[in-house]
């Protein structure tokens, strides 16, 4: 089993095309195109954090498209997301903020980016979502919307891999390997 991360699919959200400058014609391509992307990378059996801003509006598109998705899914609540989204029976658990193990990872996951989180000086890595990409990484902490990962859940050795780039792992003692 594998965990992935994303955020801000904005399905069917028609502005988001726009202020996202998302390489779409229509809402209904784009839908298709993230469906398309998640069920490429996550099996039935893998697990799938989303930080938020799921849908545009309320449960019954949301149910629609969650049930196209592969994935055992979890949901951390976003400032777009609506309350009949967040009840919705298909998410294994639906809050507003998550704290979990990603193999020896202690992974601290919200909507918003933080600039200090639970056990960040203790090496926990920070998952968010909310920024679309304007908010560079920090640390441990990375952007997993989906505009910023090809519109695809993203793995925590991807993150890794573009932070240890940047250069922002090795002042933690992290070495590539």
């Amino acid at each position: 089993m594998t965990i992935f991360y994303t955020s801000d699919t904005h399905f069917r959200h028609k502005a988001v095309l726009h202020f996202d400058r998302r390489p779409f014609i229509t809402v209904e391509e784009m839908e298709e195109e993230i469906i398309r992307r998640w069920n490429q990378r996550v099996r039935p059996t893998d697990t799938v954090w989303h930080l938020g801003d799921f849908v545009w509006g309320t449960g019954q598109h949301a149910a629609a498209i969650l049930a196209r998705l592969n994935g055992q899914k979890h949901f951390v609540w976003g400032n777009h997301d609506h309350s009949t989204v967040k009840r919705l029976p298909e998410w294994v658990s639906s809050q507003p903020y998550a704290e979990i193990r990603d193999g020896q990872d202690f992974v601290v996951l919200s909507h918003y980016g933080h600039r200090v989180w639970n056990k960040a000086h203790y090496g926990a890595f920070h998952l968010f979502g909310h920024s679309h990409g304007s908010l560079p990484p920090q640390g441990r902490s990375h952007d997993v919307g989906t505009n910023v990962w090809d519109y695809r859940p993203v793995v925590l050795a991807e993150v890794k891999e573009r932070l240890y780039a940047l250069g922002l792992l090795e002042s933690y003692g992290i070495h590539h390997g």
